[in-house]
């Protein structure tokens, strides 16, 4: 036993073993997972790109559950992708920009407060609606999101579409 002590002090108090430092970490522990705000922040700025359809086909998941509370419950990527051609089939509507007013974490639930604007294919303003918004995230994806606003302030947006 005092031999082989030795031999490992030798070992480790050696030059060699000073020059070549072990990796005690893989490379998928370097990689870096995005924090559940760093993926609401994501998922909002890219939501004005394609009507949002890339935004939902990237950050949600066949049972997100989508409830804008009074209008509409959808789950799953396809409802929701069908609930935003509905909402825009007939109108001037060319993107939705979400602006982040305030956001906070617990957690994997993501709190939003938000400037949601509406806008033509021109780049002008059809309306603007403060919401707040609740996110929850499951590793890289959103699994459930509610948003609350005033229902009688979207009278506006139906009656600009028409």
């Amino acid at each position: 036993m005092r031999y082989a002590l030795m031999t490992l002090a030798a070992v480790m108090l050696s030059p060699a073993a000073s020059c070549h430092p072990v990796e005690t970490s893989t490379k998928a522990e370097s990689i870096k997972t995005p924090t559940p705000i760093e993926i609401v922040t994501a998922f909002s700025a890219a939501f004005p790109q394609d009507n949002g359809r890339m935004a939902i086909r990237r950050w949600f998941t066949p049972k997100t559950v989508w409830i804008n509370e009074g209008v509409s419950k959808t789950t799953g990527i396809e409802e929701a992708l069908a609930f935003r051609e509905r909402r825009n089939s007939s109108s001037s509507i060319a993107a939705v920009y979400f602006d982040l007013l305030a956001i906070a974490a617990d957690g994997n639930r993501v709190l939003t407060e938000r400037l949601d604007r509406f806008v033509r294919s021109d780049g002008s303003e059809i309306a603007a609606f403060k919401v707040m918004g609740i996110f929850e995230v499951d590793g890289d994806h959103i699994v459930a999101w509610h948003d609350y606003f005033d229902v009688n302030a979207t009278k506006k947006l139906s009656n600009d579409r028409h």
